[in-house]
């Protein structure tokens, strides 16, 4: 499985410790399942009936958070609240350095003629 470290602009603080050095590796399809999943909530239909819907940001967030390793010495994967804790920025680079991985993975599938 492909990782890659990225230093986090402010990181994440556990105790008395910041942490910045992150660890992400690409998604797996348990990942997306399992965020799907953790991201549905039952809804009520103008009709009366009822509907799962999953928040498309939620989905990404729960995802991302699986896909972290380790922040520092702090192991992932990392807890939706510990995901607030960062800052807008690290997000963001953690998201971009997911995006980066997912990229290559592709490119990896379809140099071997796969995708």
């Amino acid at each position: 499985m492909i990782t890659q470290t990225v230093m986090l602009k402010k990181g994440l603080k556990v105790g008395e410790v910041v942490h910045r050095e992150a660890e992400i590796r690409e998604a797996t399809g348990g990942d997306f399942i399992d965020a799907t999943e953790e991201s549905e909530r039952l809804c009520q239909t103008p009709e009366g009936g009822y509907i799962l819907v999953a928040s498309p940001t939620l989905v990404g967030l729960n995802t991302l958070r699986r896909q972290i390793v380790r922040i520092g010495e702090h192991e992932g994967p990392l807890t939706l609240a510990e995901l607030k804790m960062l800052s807008g920025r690290d997000i963001r680079l953690l998201q971009e350095t997911a995006e980066k991985l997912e990229n290559a993975s592709l490119a990896e599938v379809a140099d071997r003629g796969e995708g």
